[in-house]
C-alpha cells in the first residue's frame, strides 16, 4: 500500500512538472493544512499564514523542477514555508503579529475534544512567547516530528546549531510555562 502511495505521489509530481492544474489542486489538498498551520504557528497571524500558504504552493508549482526527489515533498514544502515566514518576519511589524487560533480548530466536539483543544491552544499561546528562531525549531520538531538532521535541512542550520536552538527553545518554553502557572509533574 505504501509503495502505491509513493508511486502515486511521483505521478502527481510529474503532472506538476507538466504544468497540470489538477496536480496543483492535489498538492494543496494533500499538504495545505500542514503548511497553513506551520505558517500560523511561526507568524502568529492566521490571515498572514493564509497568504504564505498560497505563496508556498505558487512557488512550489513554479519551481517544481528544483525538487530533486531527495527527502520528502512535504519537507521541501515546509522548507519553502519556513523561508517565506522568515522573510515576512523581517519585513512585518511586530504590532501586527498576534496569536490567532493557529490550528484553525473552530469545530466543537465532545468534552474531551474541547478539553484537548483548550490545552493545545493554551500550549500554543506559550509557544508564541518564545522568540522566532527557537519557536521555528520547536514547531518543526514537535509539530512536524522532524529529526534534528531534517530540521537542519529545512532551516539551513548545522545539526549542532539545531540542537542548541532546540535546547534553548525548550528552556525558554519551560520558563514561560512555569511563569504561567504550569507545574512540572513528571
Amino acid at each position: 500500500m505504501k509503495k502505491i502511495e509513493m508511486n502515486s505521489e511521483q505521478e502527481w509530481i510529474e503532472r506538476l512538472r507538466k504544468g497540470e492544474g489538477s496536480a496543483l489542486a492535489w498538492l494543496m489538498d494533500r499538504y495545505g493544512t500542514d503548511i497553513h498551520r506551520t505558517a500560523a504557528l511561526l507568524l502568529k497571524d492566521r490571515h498572514l499564514a493564509e497568504d504564505i500558504s498560497q505563496e508556498v504552493f505558487l512557488k512550489a508549482y513554479q519551481k517544481i523542477d528544483q525538487y530533486s526527489g531527495e527527502g520528502s515533498l512535504k519537507g521541501w514544502l515546509i522548507r519553502i514555508a519556513v523561508h517565506l515566514c522568515r522573510s515576512k518576519m523581517r519585513l512585518a511589524s511586530w504590532k501586527r503579529l498576534f496569536f490567532r487560533d493557529p490550528a484553525g480548530q473552530e469545530s466543537v466536539g465532545t468534552d474531551s475534544n474541547i478539553d484537548q483543544m483548550i490545552m493545545e491552544q493554551s500550549m500554543w499561546s506559550y509557544i508564541q512567547k518564545v522568540p522566532y528562531k527557537y519557536r521555528e525549531v520547536i514547531v518543526l520538531y514537535y509539530y512536524h516530528s522532524l529529526s534534528v538532521r531534517e530540521i537542519g535541512e529545512v532551516t539551513g542550520d548545522k545539526e549542532g546549531t539545531v540542537k542548541s536552538k532546540l535546547s534553548r527553545g525548550r528552556a525558554l518554553l519551560k520558563d514561560q510555562l512555569i511563569q504561567g502557572g504550569w507545574t512540572d509533574e513528571g
